[in-house]
């Protein structure tokens, strides 16, 4: 069967020859991630000139996705084997940026002014967890209550003491957004750490001084203050992602699924496309084999409408990157079936809103014809996406596919629930040209509803192919 679930893979060491994106492409990775914590320019642009000839080769189109690094303290660097720490064993960190004299890196000057003994130090979501003892100069004293191996730049979060503001882009954020959208000229944008609406305006202001093309910009929700501004960030951001490492640590551990419940029901309410990350798979970065709790939490995430799961550790360093990929398209395709068998939805009002009522009403009509008369499936033209954003929030039963003259449009489109194929056309959208080019490509056949435009307006046409 067709999966509507869409999966994107984080790149790395372990994902940037092309034999291997090939493989992840036709595993089911729709969006490829690039996180600016751990590469580079030149590291990137390999990825993505890669990534674009596969598009060209494979007649598919790949989302690329920026994700800024955003005021998060990490670790410094150390070496490719890691530091090993153990339980009940004295460590010392400093605000450097390197190993010094035993000393372990968290290259954040005013860490040494934030911090109190007492407070916990953890690393890399939590796994690795330490107690301070002592504060002197630069040095931090702390003891491991959990050990674990520590890696250059992992995640550092100090939950019982005040955190980075979001207030302004940092200067390696700056130069990452700017490198990722002249340069690379990724398709989308994660923002790290998001607490109000004005952090993502501030953005898209800044990359419309430096393009009129389209990025999509996605929220990362992983701090009390975006829950709670949930609703206003939602309706700025182009979609959300449920960032649960951060978010874990920062609020208690059992609110997380509930809070991940809350955005994906906001997304949806919103028409905005909601990404769950972090562990998603996390035993198979070692292990060609999930936990069955693991593949209970994917299912969960697609029970509950997700539009995608994200891979991290599993597709950048994993051992087994595709058959990550390959795990979760079969989790997706077997979850979807049931859902589809039972009758298991969950209804979510969908009100829309006054910038896109029409797309709204056309889309509803559109899905009720195709289902009243049995089409084969629902056929969607669109320049810019909103057409295509209205007809899938409402999550139609019946295939969809999308035809759309830009490429861009194609990527961006890949980040939501639902879309069966999408075909760049680079030629009118009138019902008889998108009725040839759909027998020519030999998409589908039987009878289809198409939603698209006739001269200037939308309109609905029922078409034998």
């Amino acid at each position: 069967m067709n999966r509507h679930t869409k999966i994107i893979a984080t790149l790395g060491p372990a994902s940037q020859d092309k034999a291997t994106l090939v493989a992840l492409v036709k595993a089911g990775m729709n969006t490829a991630r690039l996180n600016c914590s751990h590469g580079n320019y030149e590291q990137f642009k390999g990825m993505v000139d890669k990534l674009r000839e596969i598009e060209g080769e494979s007649g598919k189109t790949i989302l690329t996705l920026l994700d800024l690094q955003g005021p998060k303290i990490r670790l410094g660097e150390i070496a490719p084997e890691g530091i090993l720490i153990k339980r009940g064993e004295l460590v010392t960190f400093w605000t450097g940026k390197t190993v010094n004299k035993g000393r372990i890196p968290i290259p954040y000057a005013p860490l040494t002014r934030i911090l109190k003994a007492g407070q916990p130090l953890l690393i890399e979501d939590g796994l690795i967890r330490t107690k301070i003892l002592s504060i002197k100069g630069e040095d931090i004293r702390a003891k491991v209550e959990v050990g674990g191996l520590l890696k250059r730049h992992k995640g550092v979060n100090i939950p019982d003491s005040a955190l980075p503001s979001s207030e302004t882009l940092s200067k390696k954020d700056h130069a990452d957004l700017r490198m990722g959208v002249l340069k690379l000229k990724v398709d989308a944008v994660a923002l790290s750490f998001v607490e109000k609406a004005e952090d993502i305006l501030r953005v898209q202001k800044l990359i419309a001084r430096w393009t009129k093309r389209p990025v999509f910009l996605v929220a990362k929700i992983e701090r009390p203050k975006a829950l709670k501004n949930l609703r206003e960030i939602a309706a700025a951001a182009d979609g959300l992602m449920v960032a649960r490492g951060d978010l874990g640590i920062e609020i208690p551990g059992e609110q997380v699924p509930v809070e991940q419940r809350r955005i994906l029901a906001m997304g949806r309410e919103l028409g905005k496309p909601v990404i769950v990350a972090t562990q998603v798979l996390e035993s198979m970065t070692n292990s060609p084999l999930p936990t069955r709790a693991e593949m209970s939490d994917a299912a969960t995430a697609v029970f509950e409408q997700a539009d995608g799961f994200m891979l991290s550790n599993e597709s950048a360093v994993g051992k087994y990157p595709i058959k990550a990929v390959q795990t979760l398209a079969r989790v997706a395709e077997s979850t979807e079936a049931a859902i589809n068998d039972y009758q298991w939805t969950q209804p979510i009002a969908l009100t829309p809103t006054k910038d896109w009522m029409h797309d709204h009403h056309m889309a509803k009509e559109a899905i009720e014809l195709a289902n009243d008369i049995g089409a084969k499936a629902l056929i969607l033209g669109t320049h810019h996406g909103y057409t295509a954003r209205a007809a899938l929030r409402m999550r139609p039963s019946l295939p969809v596919f999308i035809v759309t003259p830009y490429q861009e449009t194609a990527r961006l489109l890949h980040l939501h629930w639902g879309v069966e194929k999408i075909l760049v056309h680079k030629g009118p959208l009138r019902s008889d040209e998108v009725k040839a080019f759909l027998k020519k490509t030999k998409t589908v056949k039987g009878t289809v509803v198409y939603l698209g435009l006739q001269g200037e307006n939308r309109s609905l046409v029922v078409m034998g192919i």
